[in-house]
């Protein structure tokens, strides 16, 4: 991947030596203890309103919101990557339960069979502009290397999708997300979970349950690190791009 130098340079000091932390900017640590706290909280099913036909059962984390939400955006387009330990934390949380949850997860561990873990797919030229992929480092770090196949790819542009409505974002995204043809074989009636950083309206975690269905993979359930809580008339709106 290119260096960047000034991005480059601040995620490398940034793990020889943090300086604040990623949610509130208090000096001293990554995360710092009260900023913790918030990511502890017990894994959670949820469903987006209004959920879209096809949405996978989903488990995640906090709320997106306060300093959740600037620890996200900090690790995700700040480059503050020394917070990937902390969020993998809340993700393995959320990708536990998620199994637990799923008969059929349960029965292939049971039986000594795979279960694939696939980050949400980034675009080309975010993850070009980044240097990185953020969901699949965080996949990875959560899961372990050995469980996470990269076969879910976008195979068109999309939109950003930032300030569109739940309907806009559903459009957006269908049929945008594609399974790439060397995972089909590996993936076939194979239980799947899809992890990504947030939910917010469902339609990327739909579409990519979609992808797999159908590729041939088997039951999909999906883990994130936390979830929008959307009030009023705001409760359409999305909070985050497409990563």
């Amino acid at each position: 991947m290119p260096w960047r130098p000034g991005v480059d340079l601040r995620a490398l000091l940034d793990l020889l030596a943090p300086q604040d932390c990623a949610g509130c900017a208090a000096e001293g640590s990554v995360w710092c203890g009260a900023c913790e706290s918030l990511l502890s909280v017990p894994p959670r099913p949820w469903r987006p309103t209004p959920c879209p036909a096809g949405f996978p059962p989903t488990w995640t984390g906090p709320d997106y919101s306060g300093v959740v939400r600037a620890g996200l955006v900090a690790w995700k387009e700040q480059d503050r990557v020394a917070a990937t330990g902390a969020l993998a934390q809340v993700l393995r949380r959320s990708l536990r339960a998620a199994i637990a949850a799923s008969p059929e997860h349960r029965a292939a561990l049971a039986v000594g069979h795979p279960v694939a873990v696939l980050p949400a797919p980034s675009s080309r030229r975010s993850t070009r502009a980044r240097g990185r992929s953020p969901v699949g480092d965080l996949a990875r770090a959560a899961a372990g290397p050995a469980a996470v196949v990269p076969g879910l790819v976008l195979r068109r542009r999309v939109r950003d999708q930032a300030g569109l409505s739940a309907t806009e974002r559903e459009s957006n995204l269908a049929g945008a997300v594609d399974l790439a043809p060397r995972a089909a074989a590996r993936l076939a009636g194979l239980p799947c979970v899809v992890v990504d950083d947030i939910v917010t309206t469902g339609a990327t975690l739909t579409d990519c349950a979609r992808a797999l269905a159908a590729g041939g993979a088997g039951p999909v359930v999906a883990a994130t690190v936390a979830a929008t809580s959307r009030h009023g008339a705001e409760r359409d709106r999305a909070e985050h791009p497409l990563p």
